[in-house]
C-alpha cells in the first residue's frame, strides 16, 4: 500500500472509529459485552454459528450461541468469550432456556422455520445471510464477497451501529493487502481448495464460492473448473483432481494432513502431481459460508502458510 493510500485508509479508520462507543473496536481493548450497548445490540442471541461469527466481528458478544464448545474447534474465529450461555443445539436451540435469557432479539440464519413461531414469542427475529446460496456459477463469481459484506453492512445498521461494519471491512481490506504483501514473491500457481472427507472424496470449493472471490483478489487461479452447488462446492473423489496438474493444493481442515498423506500412499492417487512433488498447504478449520470472518481468517491464514508450501 503507497504511503498516500496508508494515509487515507488511516483517516477513514479515525473517522469511523470516533462516531463508535468504547469496546465497539473491534481488535481494541475489549468487545461489546451484553448490556453495555444502547438498544437491542446489547442483548442478541445467535441461533446459529453465521450469525454468532457476525456479531462477534461487529464487537458485540452475543446474549447466547448454540454449540459453543463445537464452535470454538470448527470456527475458531471470532474468538467466543467465556460466560457466553450455551443455547442447545443448532437444529434444536433449548427454548426454556431462551425464554429465561429473555434476548432483546434473536439473529438467524432462517435455519429454524420449525420454530420460528415459538422463538418470535419469546423475541423479535432478524434475519441474516452471509452467503448467496441464489446466484449460480457464473453469477456467483466477484458476487458472494460483495454479498457478504452488503449482509454484514445491513445487520449492522438493523443493530444500530452501522460504522462498525466499516471496521470488519477495513480489517479485510488490510489482511488482503498482508496476504498479498507475503504472497509477492511467490510463484501463484492455480489451487485446488477443498476439505478431505474420507479415504476418496473431498469438498471442492468452485466459481460460486467465497473462496472465488478471494483467490481473485489475491491474483490466484482456482484449479477446480467443474460443477459446484448452491454454497459453492462439490463432493468428488479425488481422481477427479487430474485438470491442472500445474496445480497446488490447499486443503481446509488440520485433519487432513494425515488423510492426504494416507491418499499419496495409493496407487490410484499417487500420481497426482501435488501430492507426489508435495504442493500441499494445510490450512486449520474454516467455515466457508461465513461472510466476511470467514474472509478474513482465510486469506491471512492463507498468506501466511501458503509461501511455506509452494515455490
Amino acid at each position: 500500500m503507497s504511503d498516500m493510500a496508508g494515509a487515507l485508509d488511516r483517516r477513514r479508520f479515525l473517522r469511523v472509529a470516533s462516531a463508535l462507543p468504547l469496546g465497539l473496536l473491534a481488535g481494541g481493548t475489549r468487545p461489546v459485552r451484553a448490556g453495555e450497548v444502547d438498544g437491542e445490540a446489547g442483548r442478541v442471541c445467535a441461533l446459529d454459528w453465521t450469525s454468532a461469527q457476525a456479531l462477534l466481528s461487529l464487537g458485540i458478544v452475543p446474549h447466547g450461541l448454540p454449540e459453543i464448545d463445537r464452535y470454538r474447534r470448527s470456527v475458531i474465529e471470532p474468538a467466543v468469550p467465556e460466560g457466553v450461555p450455551d443455547i442447545g443445539a443448532r437444529a434444536e436451540p433449548n427454548l426454556e432456556l431462551l425464554d429465561r435469557l429473555a434476548p432483546a432479539r434473536f439473529v438467524t440464519d432462517g435455519m429454524l422455520s420449525a420454530v420460528r413461531g415459538r422463538l418470535e414469542r419469546i423475541a423479535p427475529l432478524t434475519l441474516y445471510q452471509s452467503f448467496d446460496t441464489g446466484s449460480g456459477e457464473g453469477e456467483g463469481r466477484n458476487g458472494q464477497l460483495a454479498f457478504a459484506i452488503a449482509s454484514l453492512r445491513r445487520l449492522a445498521g438493523e443493530l444500530g451501529v452501522p460504522a462498525v461494519a466499516e471496521l470488519a471491512v477495513a480489517r479485510l481490506d488490510r489482511a488482503l493487502d498482508e496476504a498479498r504483501a507475503r504472497l509477492s514473491g511467490v510463484a501463484l500457481r492455480p489451487l485446488y481448495v477443498l476439505s478431505v472427507l474420507d479415504g476418496r472424496r473431498v469438498l471442492i470449493h468452485g466459481r460460486n464460492s467465497l473462496y472465488q472471490d478471494l483467490l481473485d483478489r489475491l491474483g490466484i487461479e482456482n484449479a477446480w473448473t467443474g460443477p459446484s452447488g448452491p454454497y459453492g462446492h462439490a463432493t468428488v473423489t479425488m481422481d477427479r483432481l487430474t485438470g491442472r496438474p500445474d496445480a497446488g493444493l490447499v486443503n481446509i481442515g488440520s485433519e487432513g494432513k494425515r488423510a492426504l498423506e494416507a491418499l499419496a500412499a495409493l496407487p490410484l492417487f499417487a500420481g497426482l502431481p501435488f501430492l507426489r512433488e508435495g504442493r500441499v498447504t494445510i490450512l486449520p478449520p474454516i467455515l466457508f459460508y461465513g461472510g466476511v470472518p470467514t474472509a478474513e481468517r482465510f486469506v491471512r491464514l492463507l498468506g501466511e502458510r501458503l509461501p511455506q508450501s509452494h515455490g
